[in-house]
């Protein structure tokens, strides 16, 4: 059976629901416009499921003038936002990365305060900031969004699957964000690839995705599920972190499309 492409997301806004494509464009951020939407607190860190898990009922999808957030379970109840180009520029943090933003205005952010219950903030990253990826596993110019700190995350469906049955239920791909999901391999033989090839484009798997509480989030409503983590724990630790899924790094601009061959390269 071929390794193929069976999923693509982007994730216009960090920590929502994103949107599943049939194609993905890859420019020098990685998956175009993935992760350049953040929400940040009142002293500017940055806001995810972790602190606030009704995040995962919210989605957001890019429009022509900037993005749409709404409610999953009510698409009519949302709000557009454009993309700022010259509101109040201010740093904020992604863990220990301090990074340039510009504030997306006042309305959004009272929209989304009223609905997550708490005081936050929508900011975007400009398109001249470069926020640099770790150098231990990336050369000086490669970028990243605000995600936690590769552009791309890749998953593989019979690791999936192999959880879910250690679990006793189905688990949702979309619980662990990736970016592309590949199926066709034996589980978690992912974990001893090292580069490969999608389509125009290939990509150096340089770090192993350490999983925090997000994925323990039932979905259908923002509840976080602990039996899952325990799972993840006994399954996928090692070293004292839990590790599902591989983060990648992209050698040029191309796309990908669903349904093409994943070549292993290394």
């Amino acid at each position: 059976m071929a390794l193929t492409v069976t999923s693509l997301w982007r994730y216009p806004v960090k920590s929502m629901v994103g949107e599943s494509l049939a194609r993905l464009e890859v420019n020098k951020w990685g998956p175009n416009l993935d992760r350049r939407w953040m929400l940040v607190d009142t002293r500017h860190r940055f806001v995810s499921q972790r602190q606030l898990p009704m995040m995962s009922r919210l989605s957001a999808l890019l429009t022509e003038r900037g993005v749409r957030i709404q409610l999953v379970s009510d698409p009519g109840h949302g709000i557009d936002v454009a993309q700022p180009t010259d509101g109040q520029c201010y740093d904020v943090s992604v863990w220990s990365d301090t990074c340039s933003a510009i504030d997306a205005g006042d309305a959004p952010a009272a929209w989304l305060s009223d609905v997550l219950g708490q005081s936050v903030r929508l900011c975007f990253m400009p398109d001249d900031y470069l926020r640099q990826v770790d150098t231990a596993f990336a050369p000086i110019g490669a970028q990243v969004s605000f995600a936690d700190g590769f552009p791309f995350l890749l998953c593989s469906t019979a690791s999936l699957a192999a959880l879910s049955k250690s679990l006793g239920r189905t688990l949702e791909m979309e619980r662990f964000r990736p970016n592309i999901v590949v199926t066709g391999s034996e589980a978690f033989a992912e974990d001893a690839w090292r580069r490969l090839r999608i389509g125009d484009v290939e990509f150096d798997l340089v770090k192993p995705c350490a999983r925090c509480a997000i994925p323990t989030i039932n979905l259908d409503n923002g509840v976080r599920e602990p039996d899952v983590f325990r799972m993840l724990r006994r399954e996928r630790t090692r070293d004292g972190q839990v590790f599902f899924g591989q983060n990648l790094l992209h050698r040029g601009d191309g796309s990908i499309t669903l349904g093409q061959e994943v070549e292993i390269l290394k």
